[in-house]
């Protein structure tokens, strides 16, 4: 049996009173695509950042390779390039290029030659269909553009993990596709994935493992046709209906 990637184990978090986690636990393998769904305020987002280190867990395991990242003394920038995360609105310098923002966590973080950098920042701006705009600020790119770049900015550091904080959800409707499709391919070459998403096609047609989450914890987990065919739960049922009706 194949060592897990990542495991999380009975993870809770909380701010003040009130807790937005409650003993989550999951495990991610290399190849999983696992979307997160949920109603907005059931902490899929905290979760993420939690995952990231961009969040103190309050309870609870993160395990890496079976190393708690919680708990030992870890490099986080390291950690972050082997586990790395696109944002809901994207996080790029608005003072760089699509190039250099890409080519900036390696020289940075994995004090790799500027060369070999940007080497690694063209090929992934490529893969995203982002070439012809390596020299374009982010003011200069529509959103779906952006997003794509800071895609090819996370690739650029070869991660093992691939986090999404609901990344198309800042987005005007005719540029969700193009970010879409970027992820669908991602995941038919293998990359691991964690997806939190309201794209409720995506999560049926792409993921491995789909996880729902309500009112701060996994209310069911299963396969897309477990969860979108044959709901357990009645929270689940309720949730997607109105998806599947409409």
């Amino acid at each position: 049996m194949s060592e897990h990637i990542l495991e999380i184990r009975h993870l809770s978090k909380s701010f003040g009173a009130n807790t937005v986690l409650r003993d989550i636990s999951f495990t991610v393998d290399r190849g999983d695509v696992i979307c997160i769904i949920g109603a907005s305020g059931s902490g899929k987002s905290t979760l993420l950042r939690c995952i990231n280190l961009l969040e103190t867990p309050s309870g609870g395991e993160i395990l890496f390779h079976g190393t708690d990242i919680t708990k030992e003394r870890v490099n986080i920038p390291a950690y972050r390039a082997k586990v790395g995360m696109v944002f809901q609105n994207f996080n790029l310098f608005t003072n760089m290029t699509a190039l250099k923002n890409c080519m900036i966590g390696m020289t940075k973080v994995q004090k790799k030659d500027k060369m070999t950098a940007e080497k690694t920042a063209r090929y992934y701006l490529d893969k995203v269909g982002m070439s012809p705009y390596i020299h374009a600020k982010p003011r200069q790119l529509s959103g779906g553009q952006k997003q794509r770049v800071a895609i090819a900015r996370a690739l650029a550091m070869e991660p093992e993990v691939l986090l999404f904080d609901e990344p198309t959800s800042a987005l005007d409707p005719q540029m969700v596709g193009e970010v879409l499709t970027v992820m669908r391919n991602l995941a038919k070459e293998g990359m691991t994935m964690i997806v939190v998403t309201h794209e409720m096609a995506f999560a049926r047609d792409v993921s491995s493992r789909v996880v729902f989450m309500h009112n701060g914890v996994i209310c069911e987990q299963g396969t897309p046709q477990d969860i979108f065919i044959n709901p357990q739960k009645q929270e689940t049922k309720d949730f997607l209906a109105r998806f599947l009706n409409g």
